[in-house]
């Protein structure tokens, strides 16, 4: 019979203002470390830059850099951080040895003839726009832009990275691509995309091609990643109707099940979202992924008439009310939620949703760590669980935060 053992896994949210970014690392059996989005290109040179000299000081590396999905809050920092990096074999700040980013490199197999020239002049249009407008503070002129780099697809390819498991060349997705091992007992179990999320998602951004003159086929120049990245980037928001609902939510005592409707950006349909199994513990980081897709794998995992129990769960689109719905938290609970977001854009997170997670019976007590203070959390701090369970509300929780569990 194995002897158990605690060990400690620790987790650190970085203040990403209204973005993600998490750096997971443990120390069993062997170190691993995992950084799961970058923010803003800010949330790297503050906070995350510092944390990976450590990690390489100390003869460490990342087994793992997981880009979510599109959009300019979760990968901006990434492409800060592969603009630093530089080569593989050489890097300047820390050695990667897998990343998992699905571009349109990922989900294109076609080879297509030379781009006429009005194609590359409309490709090149797309990229001068860079990504969407960040919540960067507009005297902060170093964000990113089309006009100072490259898309993260072409930053992985020029450096030579090991992408998707060899060239990026594949995508990722949970059902032909459930499991990513790291380390003789660390592997990461993926619950989305689904394949037809990436389809829905090539074939939405070929339309928005055609629409705007795109005449030729897809290629694999990094014209095509660029154009891909940046314009998935700029579509990638709800309506105003999305803004009014959320505040509603944060001022109102409107429940969850009365105003909950689903995401229909498929950007964020397309995120990576994943269990990372180290050891017996379970942390389970959402993305932007849709509440219904999510549900769907996780009624797969269930063999009881219970909810599954994570030590950690990072909540979908920054605690928003169209990625969590009633019926996904009737499937999962934690003692540790994580909720990114300062509040800046849309009013995330709604109090719907926190309110509904500590509604819920529990024997154990609840904390939700939230990156910044906002309406909701000071909110939640005066709060009562309607069903008596205790939670505790930690604001601005930027620092290493220790899961500790049995590992066997």
């Amino acid at each position: 019979m194995l002897k158990s053992e605690s060990k400690t896994i620790q987790l650190r949210m970085y203040p990403a203002i209204n973005g993600d970014s998490f750096l997971l690392k443990a120390n069993w059996p062997e170190p691993v470390n995992i950084l799961i989005d970058g923010g803003y290109a800010s949330t790297f040179k503050k906070y995350i830059y510092p944390d990976l000299n450590i990690l390489a000081s100390q003869g460490h590396c990342l087994d793992l850099v997981v880009a979510t999905h599109i959009d300019s809050d979760h990968v901006g920092g990434l492409i800060e951080f592969f603009k630093q990096n530089g080569n593989s074999k050489d890097p300047q700040i820390i050695q990667v040895k897998n990343v998992l980013h699905n571009s349109i490199r990922s989900l294109n197999s076609a080879t297509a003839d030379k781009l006429r020239n009005d194609d590359l002049e409309l490709l090149n249009e797309i990229s001068l726009q860079g990504y969407s407008a960040s919540a960067e503070p507009v005297s902060d002129q170093e964000e990113i832009s089309a006009s100072q780099g490259s898309s993260l697809a072409a930053l992985l390819l020029g450096g030579g990275f090991k992408w998707n498991g060899a060239n990026g060349s594949t995508s990722i997705d949970c059902y032909n691509t459930p499991f990513i091992q790291l380390k003789e007992k660390v592997h990461l179990q993926l619950i989305s995309p689904q394949p037809q999320r990436l389809t829905e998602l090539k074939s939405w951004w070929m339309r928005e091609l055609r629409r705007l003159g795109f005449i030729g086929n897809l290629g694999e120049s990094a014209v095509f990643d660029d154009a891909f990245e940046f314009l998935c980037s700029q579509n990638n928001s709800q309506s105003s109707d999305t803004e009014s609902l959320n505040q509603i939510s944060a001022s109102t005592s409107c429940s969850l099940s009365k105003i909950y409707s689903p995401d229909k950006s498929v950007t964020n349909s397309s995120s990576i979202a994943f269990i990372a199994h180290v050891g017996s513990a379970k942390v389970l980081f959402l993305g932007d992924a849709w509440s219904e897709d999510i549900e769907l794998q996780i009624k797969k995992l269930k063999t009881e008439n219970k909810p599954l129990i994570f030590d950690a769960i990072k909540v979908s689109h920054h605690g928003s009310l169209h990625n969590t719905s009633v019926s996904l938290l009737e499937l999962i609970d934690s003692s540790a939620f994580f909720i990114s977001s300062n509040g800046s854009l849309h009013n995330h997170p709604d109090l719907a949703v926190l309110k509904e997670i500590v509604d819920r019976p529990s024997e154990f007590k609840r904390n939700l760590y939230f990156s910044h203070s906002t309406l909701a959390s000071k909110k939640m701090s005066n709060y009562k669980s309607k069903s008596g369970s205790e939670f505790v509300i930690h604001e601005s929780a930027n620092n290493w935060i220790e899961l500790t569990t049995e590992l066997l």
